[in-house]
């Protein structure tokens, strides 16, 4: 009797679990990316300090080597609020595509009055666009102690951390202290670089 051969078939691999999960890493990294913004370029001065700032719930205020002065805080719901408060203070309403746009930005540094214009500019004039930094003075009550108040009501546990570039001068430090002391803030940690301790050097 004859031998029945079975038909060859060529090989046949199911793509289908690989394609879900290419496009299920790639909606994660898109999810989770934070988009290239026009941070300060600050050069900070160095210590042998080895304390670490956290790096979360934390709030920066940085001064550029123009005298610039910057805010931002670490997390995306934490900046929507900010923003609400602001809007809630000065009668200012945003839009959800504005608070969105906000919300990626790690730093700004805009008068209120220009922060609604410069959000509704493209991804491009945005990153493009000169900032002049925030108001601030010796009075204690400019607009950098609006968004230091606006942020702490948002996040209440929210530190702060000062960084100032290497050549940027004492009065503008000071009267970013002054903003802070109105509002009886006296800790802070500062953002320096970090350099190697001396022989015998231990850190208190």
């Amino acid at each position: 009797m004859a031998v029945v051969k079975p038909k060859k078939h060529p090989p046949h691999t199911d793509m289908t679990a690989m394609t879900d999960v290419a496009f299920l890493l790639l909606t994660f990294f898109i999810m989770t990316a934070t988009f290239k913004t026009n941070d300060a370029e600050i050069t900070t001065p160095t210590s042998i300090s080895q304390i670490k700032v956290p790096d979360d719930e934390l709030m920066i205020i940085s001064i550029d080597k123009d005298g610039k002065v910057f805010f931002g805080v670490d997390a995306k719901p934490t900046r929507v609020a900010m923003l609400e408060n602001i809007a809630q203070t000065k009668g200012i309403t945003f839009t959800d595509v504005e608070k969105a746009k906000f919300s990626i930005q790690t730093s700004f540094g805009f008068p209120i009055n220009q922060l609604k214009p410069w959000l509704n500019m493209s991804k491009e004039q945005m990153t493009a666009v000169k900032q002049p930094g925030i108001k601030v003075d010796s009075t204690g009550t400019s607009e950098l102690a609006d968004w230091v108040y606006a942020a702490r009501k948002a996040s209440p546990m929210l530190r702060i951390a000062l960084k100032g570039d290497n050549v940027s001068k004492f009065p503008v430090f000071k009267d970013v202290l002054a903003n802070l002391q109105s509002q009886n803030i006296n800790k802070f940690s500062l953002i320096t670089g970090s350099e190697d301790a001396p022989a015998g050097f231990k850190n208190e």
